[in-house]
């Protein structure tokens, strides 16, 4: 099993000519246990609504310095009054804070694109590295245009807007602004990529024990994501899309080691990253 979902199976497949419920139904009723379908592998999202007593144990951080003018607020009403349609949104992930290994993702939005930058630590020092990475694998130009507005979270490792905004001669390659405490919905695409990376790279577990080493193992893992079937795309990958709408920014990556998969190779397993 590669695991892909229903739809991503409809899409590879047109020649079935079933439609995704059918194929749920099908699974849930044991027709595909024979080639080792079962219904267990079928994905259930559960949400969890944050107790009142744990909402306790987390108090609101004073705004500092490197907020100001950077609120939510003020991404919403920049994004407004300049018309902005180029937005990036980052994050980070990782299993163990201690040790790492950590993931700096990206998504770009208009493309629904993600990218990720791998760090054996999780400074504010690596952030800004990680975006300078991005910032020189575009170049200035198609980075300022792909990038025009980054919009990350408050966690300590995103403070040092000044660096991320600014290179080191002084010129502007992105516009920093933070979302509010305790709301990633607010950056939610992002967010609902993670949910993809999670396939690959599962919780509670040792991220480099199951073949997440450098950033050549993690362009792996990005690059199926990248190329699996979306149902908000019509069907179409990533990768797809950004081939269309903006074919430079897709052959950058690509330069770089990401790599467009057949969607019917495309497996969104931790075994993806031990393939051969």
């Amino acid at each position: 099993l590669k695991g892909h979902s229903p739809y991503q199976i409809i899409a590879a497949h047109p020649e079935l000519g079933i439609s995704e419920k059918t194929l749920y139904n099908y699974i849930e009723q044991g027709v595909f246990e024979c080639v080792g379908i079962a219904n267990i592998d079928l994905r259930i999202k559960v949400k969890r609504k944050m107790t009142a007593k744990k909402k306790t144990i987390y108090k609101k951080r004073q705004d500092r310095k490197f907020l100001v003018g950077r609120l939510y607020t003020d991404y919403q009403s920049y994004v407004e009054s300049e018309e902005i349609t180029h937005i990036l949104q980052m994050d980070t992930v990782y299993n163990d804070i201690s040790n790492g290994p950590f993931i700096q993702t990206f998504k770009f939005i208009k493309y629904g694109l993600l990218f990720a930058v791998y760090h054996d630590t999780k400074t504010a020092a690596d952030m800004v590295d990680g975006l300078a990475v991005l910032d020189s694998i575009l170049g200035k130009s198609l980075f300022e245009q792909e990038a025009h507005i980054t919009l990350t979270d408050r966690g300590g490792e995103f403070t040092d807007a000044e660096h991320m905004e600014k290179r080191d001669d002084g010129t502007r390659r992105t516009r920093v602004f933070y979302c509010d405490p305790m709301q990633s919905g607010q950056k939610g695409s992002l967010e609902n990529m993670h949910r993809e990376l999670r396939y690959i790279l599962p919780n509670e577990v040792d991220l480099r024990s199951i073949g997440l080493t450098d950033q050549t193992s993690l362009n792996v893992a990005i690059s199926h994501i990248n190329s699996s079937a979306k149902e908000h795309l019509n069907g179409k990958s990533p990768f797809e899309l950004c081939e269309f709408m903006c074919p430079e920014l897709a052959q950058k990556l690509y330069e770089f080691g990401l790599q467009k998969i057949e969607k019917d190779e495309v497996i969104l397993r931790p075994s993806v990253l031990t393939h051969k």
